[in-house]
């Protein structure tokens, strides 16, 4: 190992006889460097498409953005609306509401009402026909 050290530390031109001697030559180094223009263009194409491409699905996010703001501000009108239509339902529905509308029609409410029991047919109470001009204390307009 210290011969090729001492050859490595040898004058240069002691080492340029050697080389002659075992047949080698200088060969100048090649220059293979690649060009930079079209490296350049391939990596400001590709810069370009991505800046593009952001801008386009920043549009395309925001005008999405805009509509479902749209659509929620329409969803709650609608749901204002429906709870208004429910409160008049459950208005119209009451049994007092019922009553006073039956009233204004011409109908006569029955001061002794029977019933009927569904598993046998039989009649509870003694039904009676009601009588035009008996209003119950009950029922109010």
């Amino acid at each position: 190992m210290s011969s090729m050290v001492a050859r490595a530390l040898a004058p240069a031109p002691r080492r340029l006889e050697e080389a002659k001697a075992a047949g080698l030559r200088l060969v100048r180094p090649v220059r293979s460097r690649a060009r930079r223009a079209p490296f350049v263009v391939v990596v400001m194409t590709v810069l370009a498409i991505g800046l593009v491409g952001l801008i386009i699905m920043s549009t395309i996010l925001q005008a999405q953005s805009f509509e479902a703001a749209k659509l929620d501000r329409q969803a709650a009108s609608l749901q204002t609306k429906q709870q208004a239509i429910a409160r008049d339902v459950e208005r119209l529905q009451s049994p007092g509401n019922v009553a006073g509308r039956a009233l204004a029609l011409g109908m006569v409410p029955n001061a002794n009402p029977a019933f009927l029991r569904l598993s046998d047919g039989r009649v509870l109470g003694e039904p009676e026909p009601a009588e035009p001009g008996h209003n119950l204390g009950s029922v109010t307009r």
